[in-house]
C-alpha cells in the first residue's frame, strides 16, 4: 500500500500579498512558471492582485539558503510567503550519483547498440522494453550522503522564516528526463521525501510537484506514450513549466475549473 502524504496546512492567499519564489526553474531574468502563475492569476483572479517576485537561481542549495546574509535579507524584505523550490542542486552534488550516472550511461549505450543491431537504427530500445533486469527485486536504495544535512538546513530555514511570521511553501523536485530509472530521478525521489517530511514537521505548505510529474509519466506508460517535461539534467521545458504552474495553483485552490469566470471588478 502506498504511503499517505503528510498533511500540510491549507494556504489562504489574501489580496495584495507578496510571494517570493526561490530555487529552481525561476530567476529574475527567466521567471519560468512564476510568469505563468502571474498571467493566470491576473486573468482569473484579478481581485487578488498578488505580487509575485521571482528571485530564484539555478544551483541554489539548502545550505546556501541557510546563510545568515540571505536569511536576513529575506526577513527584512517582509514577504508574506516564501516559496522554496530546491533539491535538484543538492541531489546533483551527491557523491554516489556520479558513479551511478556513469554506469547508467554505459547501460543505455549498450541497449541502444543492441536495439540497432536487432531492429535497426529507427527503433531505440529502452530498459523498460526489455523487462526487469533481475528477478531478485528492487536494488537497495543508495546511501545518500548529503540528505540529512539537506533536511537539517531546510528545516532551519523554515523555522527562521516562521519566527519572522513569513509563510513557507515547499515544492518537491520535478522528474528529470524521460526515464524514471535514471539515477538522478532515484536521488530526486529521496529528496522529495525529505522535503515532504520537513513540510510536515515545520507545518509548511507542500506543493508535491514530484508526484504530479510522476502521475503524468504513469499515465503515459499506460497508453504506451513517451513524455519528457524536463531535460535529463532537470531543467524544465515549456510543458513542464505549465505543469508546475498548474500543480501550484491546484494545491492552493486557485486553479480555474472548466467554465470558470473571473469576478467583475468593483
Amino acid at each position: 500500500m502506498a504511503s499517505q502524504p503528510h498533511a500540510t496546512p491549507q494556504i489562504h492567499l489574501q489580496p495584495g500579498q507578496a510571494i517570493l519564489f526561490l530555487g529552481d526553474h525561476t530567476s529574475p531574468d527567466e521567471p519560468g512558471y512564476v510568469r505563468l502563475l502571474g498571467d493566470i492569476l491576473a486573468r482569473f483572479h484579478p481581485n487578488l492582485n498578488l505580487n509575485l517576485i521571482s528571485a530564484g537561481s539555478k544551483g541554489q542549495t539548502a545550505q546556501g539558503l541557510r546563510s545568515r546574509t540571505l536569511l536576513d535579507m529575506l526577513v527584512s524584505a517582509k514577504p508574506n510567503w516564501v516559496v522554496l523550490n530546491i533539491g535538484l542542486a543538492d541531489a546533483l552534488r551527491e557523491p554516489p550519483l556520479k558513479g551511478m550516472l556513469e554506469e547508467y550511461g554505459k547501460r543505455q549505450e549498450a541497449l541502444d547498440l543492441a536495439g540497432e543491431m536487432t531492429l535497426g537504427p529507427e527503433h531505440r530500445v529502452r530498459a523498460s522494453d526489455l523487462g526487469p533486469v533481475s528477478d531478485v527485486g528492487r536494488p537497495p536504495e543508495p546511501q545518500w550522503e548529503r540528505l540529512e544535512a539537506f533536511k537539517s538546513d531546510l528545516a532551519q530555514v523554515c523555522a527562521e522564516l516562521d519566527q519572522a511570521n513569513v509563510g513557507r511553501i515547499l515544492i518537491t523536485p520535478v522528474v528529470a528526463g524521460d526515464d524514471l530509472a535514471n539515477p538522478l530521478n532515484i536521488a530526486l525521489l529521496a529528496y522529495s521525501r525529505a522535503i515532504t517530511q520537513v513540510a510536515g514537521n515545520q507545518s509548511a505548505t507542500l506543493i508535491d510537484a514530484q508526484r504530479a510529474f510522476r502521475d503524468v509519466f504513469e499515465r503515459a506508460t499506460t497508453y504506451k506514450q513517451r513524455v519528457a517535461l524536463a531535460s535529463a539534467g532537470g531543467e524544465l521545458k515549456a510543458q513542464g513549466q505549465a505543469l508546475l504552474a498548474r500543480t501550484f495553483l491546484q494545491s492552493v485552490g486557485l486553479l480555474p475549473y472548466p467554465g470558470y469566470r473571473p469576478p467583475r471588478r468593483g
